[in-house]
């Protein structure tokens, strides 16, 4: 398993989940009532659902769909959340003004949990929104000194840190199952084992491989231990484990240089507005896919019209938006600007 681990890029501020006095230390959520709920989640099942979607992410990483809390038997939250309060449509400007996130925090999430509706701004405020705000020891109550957003924040960077620990494509991998294979779920379920001490819900979509969930009870406020899943899945005997479209990322060791330089290559920009003479013509529009080669890359989606824009991440092409208000223009071949 120590093998397999990986060091996340963007791990969780401990210091934002600041433990209240009154909670008992390594107790595990759902082991006892009565807890405190700031001090653990009272939705104290908790799903890390990773998805094998062709078109998303590098081609070698699962993605992420959600960190979902369920009641300690299974059951669903809230379809509507558990906060009207804190139900939110901007995550991504929240996170990207959230002033204890790290350097190339966005790009993690537009690379790791994208949507394939191509809108991941709407895809998280989703999330966070349904799931987030059910994280009952993430309300602002339960922070001393509550800075605004640490909880979305919180919400997503441990979510970021848990896929990249339980790394899925690896754990499979390391026990020969990869990518253009067939393999008996069995197996599959026997290399998750081997890899985490835990087995995981395989689920497939009429054959084909299409999430893998794995289970969890909380310890010490926000210290994840993996659990048995409550069923095997959907999946049975051989099924396809398909390729994926998009580049191979570098190795784990790598993870936090390769952050740092997708972050501080940045493409050219422009302060000036659109004018009759924006280019047009042989420059590319539409949402890219697969691999690119010019890191830091833009093309506009829909240029004047869309605020989406494609950009060359880590050899990925990854969809992202402008800011609220802003829109996606052309400037050369592969640079843009958004006004």
């Amino acid at each position: 398993m120590a093998a397999l681990s990986v060091v996340s890029a963007v791990p969780l501020n401990h210091s934002v989940l600041s433990r209240r006095a009154t909670c008992s230390a390594d107790v595990l959520s759902c082991s006892s009532s009565g807890i405190d709920s700031c001090c653990l989640p009272s939705m104290g099942l908790l799903l890390l659902v990773q998805q094998w979607y062709d078109g998303l992410g590098p081609s070698n990483e699962f993605t992420m769909h959600g960190l979902w809390p369920d009641t300690c038997t299974g059951g669903q939250g809230p379809s509507t959340g558990c906060d009207a309060k804190r139900i939110y449509d901007n995550v991504e400007t929240r996170l990207q003004n959230y002033p204890g996130a790290p350097s190339g925090f966005l790009d993690q999430m537009n690379t790791y949990w994208s949507s394939y509706k191509g809108d991941n701004n709407a895809f998280w405020a989703h999330e966070w929104s349904k799931h987030g705000t059910c994280v009952s020891n993430l309300a602002p109550t339960c922070t001393s000194n509550y800075v605004q957003d640490q909880d979305v924040y919180s919400y997503f960077s441990k979510a970021l840190a848990l896929r990249s620990q339980y790394n899925l494509y690896q754990a499979l991998a390391a026990a020969g199952i990869n990518p253009g294979s067939n393999p008996n779920v069995a197996d599959m379920h026997s290399a998750i084992t081997k890899a985490f001490g835990v087995d995981a819900q395989i689920n497939c979509d009429s054959g084909v491989l299409s999430e893998i969930w794995l289970f969890f009870h909380v310890k010490n406020s926000d210290q994840y231990v993996p659990t048995a899943p409550l069923s095997k899945g959907s999946c049975s005997g051989s099924i396809s484990y398909p390729v994926k479209g998009g580049s191979v990322t570098p190795p784990s060791s790598t993870t936090t240089k390769a952050t740092t330089t997708a972050t501080t290559t940045k493409p050219a920009t422009t302060t000036a507005k659109p004018t009759t003479t924006s280019p047009s013509g042989s420059i590319p529009t539409g949402k890219q896919t697969g691999s690119c080669s010019a890191s830091g890359a833009t093309v506009c989606v829909s240029p004047g019209v869309s605020n989406q824009y494609s950009k060359c991440n880590q050899g990925t092409w990854v969809l992202n938006q402008c800011k609220t208000g802003l829109v996606c223009y052309s400037d050369i071949n592969t640079t843009t600007h958004c006004a």
